[in-house]
This record gives C-alpha cells, structure tokens and sequence, in this order.
C-alpha cells in the first residue's frame, strides 16, 4: 500500500513538472479589462493564482466549520470523558462484587449510574451490590427495575428467583422460574431448576412437561431422565390413589416398571397396587426381576405379602426362589437369616449370617443384631449376645436410604429429600468410610497406594469369603437398592 500511494505521488509530480516546463515554454499572454483597469500577465501567473484562491477557499472553510462545531466537540469530548469514569466504576464495582466487597461495590454503582446513561448495566451491578450489602429491598427494586427491558428481563427474573429462594419464598421462586422458562427453554439451569421447584411442590404432571423438554433439547441424560420420569409416576400413582382413582393409581404404577424396572420404588409401588388389587402372582413376577439388582427388606416382605404364606418353612422356601437371582447379596442374606430364625432354623441362619460377614470386624449393624438374637434363640447365651450388642453398638453402620445431595438419612425412601429439596437423590447404600478407617486402611497397607485406592477400606483377609457387594447404581440413577 505504501510503495502505490509512492508511486502514485511520484506520477503526479512528474505530471506537474512537465505541465510547468510546457508553461514556461509558451508563456502567453492574458488580458483583463475592468471598470477601467488593465491588467496584462502570463498564462501561468493566471493559473497560479487560481490555485492560490482555491487553496485559500478551502483553508477559510475549514476553518468556518471549526468555529461551527467548536461547541459540540467539546461536549462530546466532555461526555466520552464522563462515559469513560463510568465504565470504569462499573468495571471497578463487578471486581468488587466478585471480591465479596459489599461497600465499595455499593459505591461504584452510585458513581456508574451517575455518569452513564444505560440503566440496565448500572441496575444489574446495582441489584448485585445491593445483595452483597444484604439489602433485601434495594435488591428486589432493581432486579424488578430489569423486567422493563427486553434485553435486561431474564437478568431480571433470575435475580428475582434467587432472592426468592433466600428468602424461603418457594411460591414466588416457582412463578420467577416459569416466567423465565417462557423466555429461554434453552437455558440448562433454567430447565433444572423449574424441574426441581415443581417436584418439590408436588406438581407432577407439569414436572414431567419440563422433565420432557430438557430431554428433547438435551439437557438431561437420556438415562437419567428414564429414571426420573418413573419416579415422577410413582408419586402420580400415589397422588390418584389418595384422590380414589384406582385405574389411573395401577397405570402410572405400570408406565414406571414399564420405565425403570430395576429401581426397588417403583417396583415396590407397582407390586403393592398388586396386591391390594389380590393379584399376588404378578407382583411376585415383578419383585422378582427388580431383586437382581435391587434387593431391599422392604421388598423381601412384600414379597412375603404376594406369597401369602404364614408357615414359616413355605416362607423360607419362597424366600430362597426370590433370592436365587441375587443369593450373595447383603440384604438376600439378611433376608433368609430372619426367616430361618422365625422357622428355628439356627444352622441355615447361622450359615447365612457368615456368609454374609458377621464375624467380620467391620460387620454391619443389622448383621451383629441378628447373631446376638441367634446366639439368645439357639443357646440363650447371654455373654454372647452382650458381646453381639456391643459389635452392633460400634459397627460402622449399615445400608440406609441416604440422599446423594446433601448425605441426609430416611426411613424409607421418598421422592424429595426433607434435608435439601433434591428430586431422586435417595439411594440404598452403606455411609461413606470415616476418616479414622481411611487413615487405618491405609496404615496397615504394605504396598504404598495409589492416589485412587487411598480411600478404600481395607481388604478383608484372604481366609474369609465376603459376599459379592450389590452393583452399585450409576451417578444418574436417583435410587438404588
């Protein structure tokens, strides 16, 4: 570019210089007659002049439009000054939010929204300073001041559903989480939470719409929202049965199995419907294929329940068929270890308590209890059943109904964790390892571990059998067994 704007200025000045020698060559003559005046010169001097006259022309011009402008050009470099302060306490006061200084964000913002003219950007720090300050109202004001402009609305709306939720508003949250699904289905967290909201509220059947959308856009794992769809029918059929609608109670339940057949709520639900309805055939049919991979006691009594069966020795026997597809399992041996001692069995319960563990020192509770309640009914040895109640009293737990979210405990399973609100998170499972078995573990390793295996129990010794652990559900399954 520079080498052509070169050459075209070297064309021009040789183009000028011929155009002089051509002049200089043949001078000419020019003659001006005015109001009595004469004047004689050369062709160049006339074109000399001219030029002399344009150039003075555009000087004057130039300067006519300075003066005409003067007072706007400073006003506009007055105004960029006053732009640039703003911006810059708009800058200065999100680092200060985001540095958790609530009065020097506070006072950015006043300086922003002084000196510029764009509220959504001064309303949003604003409401942002104003909730680190914990200004409740101020907040509020500003985030409803957003709503007004198309562009700032769904800032607007999500700082109105957070400040709801701090204030334990879930009704106010719920109707802000709506209004900004209406505006962008598309958003993940938008999704999620109007998921969360309207399972906590019970709405079923519109959790199930949302539920539906974030499948089709993606935002929820295929499998995952398998797993939640049945859930959300289990409570569908509980809601029809309270309202007495028995048909409708027994086809949700049904479109839940149908969903997720190996999750022990809805298994459980679907064979209870069964039962009341005194069709116990299929309800044994359909404990029996979630037992595989979710046995559960509750389960091994409803089972019972279908069976019918009050002979202790005919409830073993149908105990043992149920738990042939899973006969290694913790809770299989628990199962047939209480109904042996029911039917005085005393060596088949004792085979399944240590096949299960019980001599163990990290043995679980339930498993101490039973042999202390074997050695009472067999022996009526009471130094060995202190000795039992005593492993139970410092056994390291026992399989619960824990919620994934926040590790709160329940007695049964339920849908919406009491603790933390989560939809799905209860699951079957043994409590985390103490650190004290962590650090045990690990001191009595001889191999030095690898960062992975450094949170594992210790193995048992090779001498003993240890029966083979449930699988344990994936991250996405809400329940397990």
């Amino acid at each position: 570019m520079t080498f052509l704007r070169t050459l075209v200025w070297f064309v021009l000045l040789v183009v000028a210089m011929i155009a002089a020698v051509w002049l200089a060559e043949r001078p000419g003559l020019v003659t001006v007659q005015w109001q009595g005046w004469r004047l004689d010169t050369s062709v160049g001097i006339v074109l000399i002049t001219i030029v002399a006259l344009c150039v003075v022309s555009a000087l004057l011009y130039a300067l006519w439009r300075w003066l005409r402008g003067a007072p706007s050009t400073v006003f506009d470099i007055w105004g960029e000054s006053r732009r640039r302060k703003g911006y810059r306490a708009l800058t200065q006061g999100m680092v200060a939010v985001a540095a958790g200084d609530g009065v020097e964000a506070q006072r950015n913002a006043r300086l922003a929204e002084k000196l510029l003219e764009e509220p959504p950007l001064t309303r949003l720090l604003s409401a942002q300073a104003a909730q680190l300050a914990g200004d409740r109202d101020a907040a509020q004001r500003y985030f409803a001041a957003m709503l007004d402009d198309p562009q700032m609305a769904f800032l607007g709306l999500r700082g109105l559903l957070m400040q709801s939720l701090k204030d334990g508003d879930s009704s106010k949250a719920l109707a802000y989480a709506e209004q900004a699904f209406q505006r962008r289905p598309d958003t993940p967290w938008v999704v999620r939470s109007l998921f969360d909201m309207q399972a906590r509220a019970g709405k079923w059947r519109e959790a199930q719409e949302t539920l539906q959308v974030g499948l089709k856009r993606k935002i929820v794992d295929p499998e995952r929202g398998r797993t939640l769809n049945a859930l959300l029918l289990v409570e569908r059929s509980r809601a029809a049965e309270r309202g007495g609608a028995d048909e409708d109670a027994i086809d949700h339940a049904k479109a839940a199995v149908a969903l997720a057949p190996d999750r022990e709520p809805v298994a459980y639900r679907y064979a209870e419907l069964l039962i009341k309805r005194g069709d116990g055939r299929k309800a044994q049919k359909a404990i029996e294929r979630t037992w595989p991979a979710s046995p559960h006691p509750d389960l091994a009594q409803l089972y019972l329940a279908a069976v019918g069966e009050k002979d202790p020795l005919k409830r073993v026997q149908a105990l043992n068929r149920l738990t042939a597809s899973n006969a290694d399992d913790l809770d299989s041996r628990i199962a047939l270890a209480r109904e042996c001692l029911e039917a005085r069995l005393w060596g088949e319960a004792r085979r399944h308590l240590v096949a299960a563990g019980a001599e163990r020192s990290d043995a679980p509770t339930r498993l101490c209890r039973l042999m202390a309640d074997l050695e009472e009914q067999e022996y009526g040895d009471g130094e060995k059943v202190r000795q039992w109640l005593s492993r139970a009293a410092d056994s390291p737990g026992d399989r619960q109904w824990r919620c994934r979210s926040c590790a709160a405990v329940h007695d049964r399973w339920q849908a919406v964790c009491d603790s933390c609100g989560a939809f799905g998170t209860a699951e079957w499972r043994m409590p985390p390892p103490s650190a004290q078995a962590v650090a045990a573990a690990a001191a009595t390793s001889t191999l030095r571990l690898r960062p992975e295996q450094e949170i594992l129990p210790p193995e048992p010794p090779p001498a003993e059998k240890t029966p083979a652990a449930s699988p344990t559900p994936a991250s996405m399954a809400p329940s397990s067994s």
